[in-house]
């Protein structure tokens, strides 16, 4: 829905929402500068490096994607209809979120540079308010194309009013399951930030993890590379950076080289477990079965993280 046009490019009711997430993202984020003591200046280099490089990434990831698709069907003789120009028509739309995440964070590290801050701890700031950006974002998809998943199997949860009915069908509204996941994520955030536990990393792991099994509920064809959710990719990398993190860490204490390779070991065999189940949920006739197997992947892998971070963090 096109809210006004200005200068022939229209502002749409989704583009509004998404620029209030990002407002209440530096509003989060403020409050915990300011909470830590954290001068004013530092907050507004940091807003002014966030914001574009959070609008440019999020268009970059989009538009690479869109790359890609274009040359995988130029080589396999199929017409994508691809205009090299549309990456320069931001007004029409194509963005990522996880382009948007990733922006967000090294515009961080990069006003650390132009602030001379302390390494990461722009960043850790930013890892409370990136959830409730989320989650502002998540909730502005109502009413859109996005955000609608796989049709409903479950006849207690088809009648629920929270399921859209598309051609006739009761579809997830994953939207606000990714949503509420944000809202969760938020609030373990700041219980993370009152205990002054490590943020980013936690951030990462946490929105990586619940993204994996959220995104491939999703039916609405966005950032899909034929059987590949790029989005999904990117959180599962997310996870891993998170992982890395701590393992670098724990590795730099003495004793700690057998459990970090066990743990690395069961994150791979867990991750293997979670493709598996993604290819399953489409050919194996069982969704709740596959389903349940990335959901436990994930666990593990959560597992994993959390006996890397005791380890890296005593």
């Amino acid at each position: 829905m096109t809210l006004l046009t200005l200068f022939g490019i229209p502002l749409t009711r989704y583009g509004a929402l998404c620029a209030l997430a990002m407002l209440a993202s530096l509003c989060v984020t403020g409050l915990v500068m300011a909470r830590r003591g954290i001068r004013y200046g530092a907050f507004i280099r940091l807003a002014l490096c966030v914001l574009p490089c959070s609008w440019l990434m999020s268009r970059l990831i989009w538009a690479a994607q869109d790359t890609i698709s274009a040359v995988i069907g130029l080589y396999m003789d199929i017409d994508s209809g691809f205009d090299p120009l549309d990456i320069l028509r931001f007004w029409h739309g194509g963005y990522s979120l996880m382009g948007a995440v990733i922006g967000a964070i090294l515009g961080a590290k990069l006003a650390e540079g132009l602030t001379r801050s302390p390494k990461g701890s722009l960043r850790e700031c930013l890892a409370v308010g990136l959830p409730a950006a989320i989650l502002v974002e998540r909730l502005a998809e109502y009413g859109t194309a996005l955000g609608l998943g796989r049709t409903v199997t479950a006849a207690w949860l088809a009648n629920l009013p929270i399921c859209p009915v598309i051609d006739g069908d009761p579809v997830h509204p994953v939207y606000l399951y990714e949503a509420f996941a944000a809202l969760v994520i938020l609030a373990l955030m700041i219980f993370w930030a009152v205990k002054k536990k490590p943020l980013m990393k936690r951030f990462l792991l946490t929105f990586g993890l619940t993204q994996v099994v959220l995104e491939s509920l999703r039916a609405d064809g966005h950032m899909v590379q034929h059987f590949v959710h790029v989005q999904q990719v990117i959180a599962i990398v997310f996870a891993v950076c998170a992982l890395i993190g701590w393992s670098r860490q724990a590795l730099a204490q003495p004793g700690r080289h057998t459990a970090v390779t066990i743990g690395w070991i069961l994150t791979v065999a867990a991750i293997a477990a979670g493709v598996w189940a993604e290819f399953g949920v489409d050919r194996w006739g069982r969704p709740l079965l596959a389903y349940g197997i990335m959901v436990v992947s994930m666990v593990v892998i959560a597992v994993v993280a959390a006996d890397f971070a005791r380890m890296a963090e005593r």
